[in-house]
């Protein structure tokens, strides 16, 4: 439609005027193709110091009028970085006036090495920031990086190191910002979304559409457990009797909840019962919670160095079997008690290991004749005689008469 309304347009207009939209439209062509050559200059400078960190960039375009821009820099800076920042100010600039040819000059030979793959960036940092300026010089059809030296970049140098100090009074001549955050960390991030089945799944199924799984007893436990959920916002939540609703989340989300609350901002290193109790005080549920929150706690470095741990040896239990009933017999003395009549104030008791069989009897005395006696009366003269008898080496059992009696 618009083809036809410029054709019987163009019929229309007499033969000069045609003429004369023609040169018009040459001419627009004409300063276009000039636009999209022309070259835009950019001198950077950075400087850091004691009392601040600051950046000057200055831009100079094809008709050659300057614009300056100063940048104070509100976080940890080195001279190389702050020359960085300089650099990738200029290039965000450039970028923003849609400019498709830069020639940017810097002072810092450092930068423009790296830049050139001349010099390795070792530096897990500055090797973030020579990937950043390269990522950023593909919005230009042609980028060149040259080195200056500091001799001819005095203004920018100069301006740099007062802007690090204080620029409230260069506002009124020169456009000034300020700078918060490194350029490295403002990368944009992809969020994915994560389509993988958790234990959730079930019952969001369930309670939106009424799908239930395969087998009656798979679909029976899904109805009775989403009794305790509900569906708020597209949202799966646990209902609760007397505080509001827990908001239902997966395991990997659980696990940063665990390590938020014990290890986080405010974290005091709880035990797991106290992480799941102020879990679920904050709002969050997933079924194994307990379980969840020891796994995450043993991975704690801080919790390994710093909780309380007894030094003493650990020896592996020893078990004690026996064969057949009444072949070996335990026997300890216990006391003592509150005076009884008769005076009798202890017991002496053997259990068999085998039946776990008690015999038991009240004694005034504890002496080794006594304990002969016990296990003639009410061991061996009921059962037989045992073959071992398992005692603390007390000096009733260990010493005369008891001992060589045994044998």
């Amino acid at each position: 439609m618009k083809g036809q309304i410029l054709a019987a347009f163009l019929a229309e207009v007499p033969k000069d005027e045609e003429n004369e939209l023609l040169k018009w439209e040459a001419l627009e062509k004409e300063e276009k193709e000039k636009e999209d050559e022309a070259v835009w200059r950019l001198l950077t400078d950075g400087a850091s110091s004691e009392e601040g960190s600051g950046a000057w960039i200055t831009s100079i375009s094809p008709e050659g009028v300057k614009l300056t821009y100063a940048i104070r820099l509100d976080f940890e800076n080195t001279n190389n970085t702050a020359e960085y920042e300089a650099l990738l100010a200029g290039l965000r600039l450039a970028k923003k006036v849609k400019v498709k040819h830069v020639e940017a000059n810097t002072d810092s030979q450092l930068v423009v090495k790296r830049f050139h793959g001349e010099y390795e960036a070792k530096d897990s940092t500055m090797a973030q920031y020579v990937g950043r300026v390269k990522e950023m010089t593909k919005a230009f059809k042609t980028f060149k990086l040259e080195y200056i030296p500091r001799g001819r970049n005095r203004k920018s140098d100069a301006l740099s190191k007062l802007a690090s100090v204080a620029f409230d009074h260069l506002a009124r001549e020169v456009k000034v910002e300020v700078l918060t955050s490194p350029s490295i960390i403002t990368e944009e991030v992809a969020t994915i979304e994560n389509t993988q089945e958790t234990w959730m799944t079930p019952i969001v199924k369930f309670l939106k559409d009424g799908v239930l799984p395969e087998g009656d007893w798979a679909a029976r436990k899904i109805r009775v457990k989403a009794l305790q959920y509900e569906l708020i916002d597209g949202e799966l939540y646990r209902m609760s009797y007397l505080g509001p609703s827990l908001k239902c989340v997966d395991n990997e989300e659980a696990r940063y909840v665990v390590r938020e609350i014990h290890e986080g901002i405010c974290g005091m290193h709880f035990g797991p019962r106290t992480v799941v109790a102020k879990a679920m005080n904050v709002g969050f549920y997933w079924p194994i919670m307990y379980e969840t929150a020891l796994e995450e706690i043993k991975k704690c470095d801080n919790c390994q160095v710093h909780a309380p741990m007894t030094h003493r040896h650990k020896h592996p239990m020893i078990p004690v079997s026996t064969s057949w009933p009444l072949q070996k017999w335990a026997i300890d003395i216990i006391g003592p008690f509150p005076e009884g009549p008769g005076g009798v104030k202890y017991v002496v008791v053997a259990i068999d290991y085998f039946t776990k069989w008690v015999e038991a009897r009240p004694l005034a005395k504890i002496t080794g004749e006594q304990m002969k006696r016990f296990v003639l009366d009410n061991i061996i003269c009921r059962y037989g005689l045992p073959m071992e008898l398992v005692s603390d080496n007390g000096v009733q059992f260990a010493g005369k008469p008891f001992k060589p009696w045994c044998e």
